[in-house]
């Protein structure tokens, strides 16, 4: 059944592959994860340095989303997509009265047919709750939404107070949510403040179906430890145990958790193995190149700006705090200006 759902799909994704939410698929997981963390952080690092801004983060938690998808609503979204009819029969027919049976031992429930929902654990069903979800977009200088999947998050850049964007956006999404029979887990949504200033104000909380919103310091977003601090710290601390790090803002007893690790790795296979800090300057590096090849990437833009017209070198970025300085944009630009002057030749990419 999986490899006739995989066929279905391949016929599909050419039909749709103008819905922007199609990138935001399971299949394309390692790389979306790098583009939105690097192209969000990028933009709020610069944004979080000037005084009197916040980043207000959202994160949504909807309850059984597979099994809420709506075939019929579905079916007029890929119509107006004008997706091949033939196809979109196929699908009605693939998700609606779909009997369905528990056996424990030997004992065999009675069957109950089904009619809502897409199936769990098969292949179309992220392609299809992407594909209903696409519809509600929102994308300003200072309010967008960003959805992987089923995970959804609104983030708002806010200067001086000023969140009326914030709040109608979240308003927006939640009657969406109603209108399209998406069930929102009050309970599992949560809030998180980026404020930076030494004597921040409290926030006026977020207000979801009259329940309050509640604040937390970190959150677990696609995978990552989150905090309000931007250091990492809650994120090195779960990854310490799985050997994995992330480079430029980690703090250095941070990486020498990790290098301990690996120093004693590297006794019991008989290698030296390089430290935490020459591998994340290395993948930086490599990151950072594949930037500059590709002109599709987010970021290429950023980076092609800071070129130096005299030489290969790029120029750097004016930081007043060590964390923009430290963000993944002016680290990069320092490790590939460095490698340049250590290999003494201006015509080389490092």
């Amino acid at each position: 059944m999986k490899t006739l759902e995989r066929l279905v799909m391949r016929h599909m994704r050419p039909q749709v592959q103008n819905v922007r939410d199609l990138s935001s698929l399971p299949t394309k997981r390692r790389w979306v994860l790098k583009m939105q963390f690097s192209t969000s952080f990028t933009a709020l690092s610069p944004y979080l340095d000037g005084g009197g801004c916040i980043v207000r983060l959202l994160f949504f938690d909807f309850s059984s989303a597979f099994n809420t998808i709506q075939p019929s609503l579905l079916q007029e979204k890929l119509n107006i997509m004008a997706v091949d009819p033939h196809l979109v029969n196929w699908i009605m027919d693939y998700l609606t009265n779909r009997p369905q049976y528990v056996r424990m031992g030997g004992q065999i429930s009675s069957t109950l047919t089904c009619s809502i929902g897409a199936p769990q654990g098969t292949v179309l069903s992220p392609l299809l709750f992407t594909l209903y979800t696409s519809d509600f977009q929102y994308n300003s200088n200072t309010c967008h939404i960003q959805k992987f999947s089923d995970d959804t998050a609104i983030v708002a850049c806010i200067r001086e107070g000023e969140e009326v964007e914030y709040r109608s956006l979240v308003q927006k999404f939640e009657g969406w949510c109603q209108q399209n029979k998406l069930h929102l887990n009050i309970s599992k949504i949560k809030e998180m403040v980026l404020d930076f200033r030494r004597a921040p104000p409290s926030s006026r909380p977020i207000t979801i179906q009259n329940a309050e919103v509640e604040v937390v310091s970190s959150y677990k977003y696609l995978g990552l430890q989150m905090d309000d601090k931007l250091n990492w710290s809650k994120n090195m601390e779960c990854v310490y145990k799985k050997v994995v790090c992330w480079g430029g803002s980690a703090r250095k007893r941070d990486t020498q958790k990790l290098n301990r690790i690996i120093r004693r790795a590297g006794s019991v296979v008989g290698l030296g193995l390089d430290s935490v800090e020459k591998v994340a300057e290395q993948r930086t590096l490599a990151k950072l190149r594949s930037i500059l090849s590709s002109e599709s990437h987010p970021l290429h833009p950023v980076f092609s700006h800071q070129r130096s017209s005299v030489s290969t070198r790029l120029r750097s970025l004016n930081c007043s705090t060590d964390r923009l300085k430290n963000s993944f944009v002016p680290h990069a630009i320092r490790l590939y200006n460095a490698a340049i002057s250590d290999r003494g030749s201006r015509g080389k990419l490092p």
